[in-house]
């Protein structure tokens, strides 16, 4: 493996760690804002959503080249509203669960998905890939990418180790 694929997928690594802590804290305002009340909303040991970070992940890859704005958040808007949906349609028919629901919000469909959250998803995409993504471009370009490499392997290292330890 070349430096550049290391750093790049170190790169990765960061954005999506990133993605999943945004995307936790987004959780975590929700129902806070909802029910008023602090409820964690994650998967795992640590403040992150990795839902969030995967979903952010195929939005870079797909939007990575396009400057238009608009484009990539009602682009951003689209994928993430359809997969939310099929995701609650799955997890209802196939598992019998449902994980959310946006049943007394304004503007839903079904409960499934609202309005407001595909306008929130746009808008945390649109940031996330014009402003973060740009950011940590700039940092990896700079002398300091092999510590932030280093960083993100132990990062990644060290939420493993947290997470075996639960299991254990």
């Amino acid at each position: 493996m070349t430096e550049k694929n290391r750093q790049d997928l170190t790169k990765y690594l960061l954005m999506f760690i990133l993605a999943s802590f945004f995307g936790w804290l987004y959780e975590i305002a929700c129902v806070y804002v909802v029910f008023g009340k602090y409820l964690d909303r994650g998967v795992l040991h640590i403040p992150c959503c990795p839902i969030y970070g995967f979903g952010m992940l195929i939005l870079y890859f797909l939007f990575r080249k396009i400057k238009n704005p608009a484009a990539v958040f009602f682009g951003s808007v689209f994928i993430s509203t359809s997969v939310e949906y099929l995701t609650a349609v799955v997890l209802e028919y196939k598992f019998h669960k449902i994980l959310w629901s946006y049943k007394t919000w304004p503007l839903n469909f079904q409960g499934r998905i609202c309005a407001i959250s595909s306008f929130l998803f746009g808008v945390m995409a649109l940031l996330f890939l014009k402003l973060v993504v740009p950011a940590l471009d700039r940092a990896y370009k700079s002398r300091a990418r092999g510590a932030i490499s280093l960083a993100v392997v132990l990062l990644i290292l060290g939420i493993v180790a947290w997470e075996v330890h639960f299991l254990v």
